[in-house]
């Protein structure tokens, strides 16, 4: 597995190689790895904050869900500025 430093520092794509990886391992079905591969929900938000020095900046929050179909599903949040 060979991970370039590019994808390394990109989060959503450093699990991507590794998803990949373990699938191959696996022998995963291509369907099952369709459905597992993406989330089923993602939630975008843009929130405003006022900096102490009175700046204004917004930050992007992310929640995603993948499957649910074995019981309550892991969740991912993160947070960058735009």
């Amino acid at each position: 597995m060979s991970i370039t430093m590019e994808k390394e520092l990109n989060p959503w794509e450093a699990q991507a190689v590794r998803f990949d990886f373990a699938a191959q391992k696996l022998n995963l079905d291509d369907g099952l790895w369709k459905i597992l591969r993406y989330p089923n929900r993602e939630i975008i938000v843009h929130l405003p904050v006022q900096m102490d020095d009175g700046r204004l900046e917004v930050f992007t929050g992310y929640r995603v869900q993948h499957s649910i179909a074995r019981g309550p599903g892991k969740v991912a949040c993160a947070t960058r500025r735009t």
